[in-house]
């Protein structure tokens, strides 16, 4: 299929674009740019050793992880993570993942990733409104989820999902609803430089400004900006920088949000965006970050590698 599109590309369009896409084509960490790639499972073993993680976890599709066994035994040392040998390995990978990397046959499947941490196989759920993965959960997430699905789960993860369905308030109440008060969500979602990936690329503020409002505390927030052999996680902090933000880059951005649900609210309400609840509550502190965050944004966040 490269060679196909390779040739494609040189005969309708010459042959340097054809060698700069070959070479994107080319890159594992940016081969399907959603899912849970490499730098995204590394953050959630941290996240293990610093939050603990326990089931049930919910998943929103079936994940596709980026790696294999040995991978993640040597980042759960590498991290001191104590952790489980499953007693088997199940592998799975999209078909479309296994065309551009043949090694991907040895990726494994999201419910033995989980098991690695400690949360057993029936304690994993995916939902999909497809049955091509085969989910646990057969569903639409623009329907409202069943009355038991209600404070159900320890754990939600949402690693490039939610911006393939139109309805994206609908999902974020089912997540909400579907947390238990205590329940850690995860959100790995596209920022910029993803056209035509998804109907929407996502800001911060949205994650921010919805869950704060509806009974969850943000834990940490990060602006990840992909490279070709690792992940940059920029600390994002949304009280400085709310306002509209320039963050000069040539990748892909994510944003990576992770979060902690207090209490359960009586309602899930719709927030108004902190830039104009700010420009209706102090508008000259509004201008003043204005000012703060037209400069490039980038260069003054701290970050990590992963």
């Amino acid at each position: 299929m490269q060679v196909e599109l390779y040739n494609l590309l040189t005969k309708k369009r010459g042959i340097n674009f054809a060698l700069r896409v070959g070479n994107k084509l080319g890159n594992q960490q940016q081969e399907d740019k959603m899912g849970l790639q490499q730098s995204f499972l590394k953050l959630i073993i941290r996240s293990k050793k610093k939050y603990g993680l326990a089931g049930p976890v919910l998943t929103l599709g079936n994940q596709d992880i980026y790696a294999d066994e040995h991978d993640l035994m040597r980042w759960l040392r590498t991290e001191d993570v104590a952790f489980t040998n499953p007693q088997t390995i199940r592998r799975y990978s999209g078909t479309s993942i296994v065309l551009r990397n043949p090694k991907a046959r040895d990726f494994i499947h999201a419910s033995t990733f989980f098991e690695f941490l400690g949360i057993s196989e029936s304690d994993y759920y995916d939902v999909d409104k497809y049955d091509f993965d085969k989910p646990k959960i057969l569903h639409d997430l623009e329907e409202p989820f069943p009355e038991s699905f209600r404070g159900r789960f320890n754990l939600i993860i949402d690693a490039g999902t939610l911006e393939h369905i139109f309805d994206i308030k609908s999902v974020l109440v089912n997540i909400v609803s579907a947390a238990k008060p205590g329940a850690l969500v995860l959100h790995f979602t596209p920022a910029d430089n993803f056209l035509n990936h998804g109907f929407y690329q996502l800001s911060p503020t949205l994650f921010h400004d919805f869950y704060t409002l509806n009974g969850f505390e943000v834990l940490e927030s990060y602006i990840v900006e992909a490279h070709k052999r690792f992940f940059r996680f920029y600390l994002y902090d949304h009280a400085a920088d709310y306002t509209d933000m320039f963050f000069k880059s040539y990748s892909q951005l994510f944003n990576c949000v992770i979060l902690k649900k207090l209490r359960d609210v009586e309602k899930i309400s719709s927030p108004m965006q902190l830039k104009y609840k700010a420009l209706k509550e102090n508008p000259e502190a509004l201008m003043s970050n204005v000012d703060h965050t037209m400069t490039n944004r980038r260069a003054a966040m701290k970050s990590f590698d992963l």
